[in-house]
């Protein structure tokens, strides 16, 4: 079989979808070694970074503009991933809600999640452009759609009218990084390069609407006006534009920008706890990572976030900023509590891991092959 992929997410700064894509290419070939996998990049000025691939993996790397050839993708249908990729293709898996054209390979999609249908206001143009008019009518079309978690198959039954026979699900993996304790040279030379000290409260992920940031700095900052000391709130993802606080007296709001792996390993490492107060996420990788590092975590209550922490989080109403307040201030003053959410979360951490997501991965293909 001749299996495509779709590997832009992951071209250039990968979070979210693009580790997804991580996740998944690097385990799919060695599952099964007698098929094809065509795994297919594109962009005017970026390439896609060399490295040493198994023999049944065939990377295809076009000089195209990404937002034309999504915009012709999405709306025209054309030009199918054939064509691009120059061979006949059986499976083609779209890492995102749309679908990727073919000439008659099965197709199908990944449901990260469905904020963006529910709030189309607080997402980015070309989601509120594309995928809220047209993720209804894709899915549907689909062979199968994947979902990342049991909340976003359920949502996407609910708001999309997705049978559940269509579905799988696919939870993500925690990088085996995560599960190892970083060099303390390595976490000292990444706090230096930052400018951060020890022990702060950390966050991960995008500046995007749902993840509730203004919620979490009213939080912050009510936790400074209750202490005499508080360490750093540091917004691993966001840029400068969030930081507040230009010395070491008094809360101190850190905005890092972008980080690689290494870097938000090396912050776990450094951190007292970790917070992600989201409106709502249709997995919270971040979570998995931090409690797999061995990280107390606090995150919001329902969606996706509930299922994947369970008991080993603090659980909190994320439009509830004195909730969260008093999460983050247990944790910092009992260490007791915060070595047992430690403990549990480690435990729990185990269940995720990308060898497993890619298993299941292959499975669905075939299941969808064979209806």
């Amino acid at each position: 079989m001749n299996f495509g992929l779709d590997l832009r997410p992951s071209l250039a700064r990968p979070t979210g979808v693009g580790t997804y894509v991580l996740g998944l290419i690097d385990r799919l070939p060695a599952l099964t070694p007698d098929d094809a996998f065509y795994y297919f990049s594109a962009s005017l000025k970026e390439r896609y970074p060399a490295r040493r691939w198994p023999s049944n993996v065939h990377l295809i790397d076009r000089r195209l503009p990404v937002g034309g050839l999504n915009l012709a993708w999405n709306r025209l249908g054309w030009p199918t991933l054939d064509r691009l990729v120059g061979a006949p293709l059986d499976l083609v898996h779209s890492p995102h809600p749309l679908l990727i054209p073919a000439r008659h390979a099965r197709r199908i999609v990944t449901i990260h999640d469905l904020f963006f249908l529910k709030h189309p206001e607080m997402t980015g143009a070309e989601i509120r452009r594309d995928y809220v008019d047209l993720v209804r009518d894709h899915a549907r079309k689909a062979d199968g759609v994947l979902c990342v978690s049991d909340y976003t198959a359920r949502e996407a039954q609910a708001l999309l009218g997705i049978p559940p026979e269509k579905i799988g699900v696919t939870p993500l993996g925690v990088d085996p990084s995560f599960r190892e304790v970083p060099p303390e040279p390595q976490v000292a030379a990444t706090l230096n390069r930052l400018r951060l000290p020890r022990g702060a409260i950390l966050y991960v992920g995008s500046n995007e609407k749902r993840k509730n940031l203004v919620s979490l700095v009213m939080a912050y900052l009510n936790l400074a006006g209750r202490r005499r000391e508080v360490p750093p709130l540091v917004l691993a993802g966001p840029g400068s534009a969030w930081a507040q606080g230009g010395d070491w007296v008094g809360p101190q709001i850190r905005a890092t920008g972008y980080l690689p792996r290494e870097g938000i390993r090396a912050l776990m490492a450094a951190s007292s706890l970790l917070v992600l107060p989201s409106l709502e996420e249709g997995f919270g990788l971040p979570v998995a990572e931090a409690m797999a590092a061995g990280l107390p975590v606090v995150c919001s209550r329902g969606s996706a976030l509930e299922e994947v922490a369970g008991d080993a989080a603090t659980l909190v109403d994320p439009g509830d900023a004195g909730a969260l307040t008093q999460a983050i201030e247990h944790l910092l003053d009992d260490p007791a509590h915060a070595e047992a959410s430690r403990t549990r979360g480690l435990e729990r951490s185990r269940r995720f891991d990308w060898q497993d997501t890619a298993r299941r991965t292959i499975a669905f293909y075939r299941t969808v092959l064979g209806r």
